[in-house]
């Protein structure tokens, strides 16, 4: 017989793949193996672990940075301002700390 556990809700999120392996990224080949990561996700994947991926070292959220603007610039109208909606509306629910910062920063890199 097996017994129901109760889930933790005080317990963070699990973090996504692609966070893990920007966590776990330490040489140059883990880099671009997590670069080609991020290049091969759907725009909607890569905005929905924003604010997780803005934890990352600053040289790793830059590399999200050039990601996401390259994804942007492929991008047809619609979803171009799809992208910037989805940015914005991440940056408005976060407290003014330095993850906001970066994420604000990579809104303005879209204008």
């Amino acid at each position: 017989m097996t017994e129901k556990k109760d889930l933790d809700m005080s317990l963070p999120a699990p973090a996504s793949s692609v966070v893990m392996k920007a966590i776990d990224a330490t040489t140059f080949s883990d880099m671009e193996s997590f670069v080609k990561d991020l290049e091969s996700r759907p725009i909607e994947r890569l905005l929905k672990d924003l604010p997780n991926l803005a934890k990352l070292p600053p040289a790793k959220v830059s590399l999200v940075s050039y990601v996401i603007s390259g994804k942007y610039r492929q991008a047809d109208e619609a979803t171009r301002a799809t992208i910037k909606e989805s940015i914005q509306s991440t940056v408005s629910r976060m407290d003014i700390d330095e993850q906001r910062d970066r994420i604000a920063q990579m809104l303005e890199r879209l204008r």
